[in-house]
């Protein structure tokens, strides 16, 4: 693998970990907490901004693994399929 698909997938793999801990902070603190770690803003406000770096970088995988987001979007499609089925969301969500 080249050092560019490499450098790819490691900032694909802190910005999934960022993503962890925003969720948590939201969990821990309430959504409308504010850390003042990171710029006055709210845990929902600071949970979108790191959803925002993720969708970057699964476009940079999906472009540099040269893999068709029509079948990333399949299967996007079929885990709402099994959440409607086993989960307690509300399928008005999905």
């Amino acid at each position: 693998m080249d050092t560019s698909k490499s450098e790819i997938l490691g900032i694909l793999q802190e910005e999934c970990s960022e993503v962890v801990v925003a969720v948590s902070k939201i969990r821990r603190f309430g959504i409308d907490s504010i850390d003042p770690r990171v710029g006055g803003q709210t845990n929902l406000e600071h949970l979108q901004e790191e959803l925002g770096d993720l969708k970057a970088m699964i476009h940079l995988v999906e472009s540099a693994f040269c893999l068709d987001d029509t079948i990333t979007n399949e299967f996007a499609a079929k885990k709402l399929e099994k959440l409607k089925r086993w989960s307690r969301i509300d399928p008005e969500l999905m």
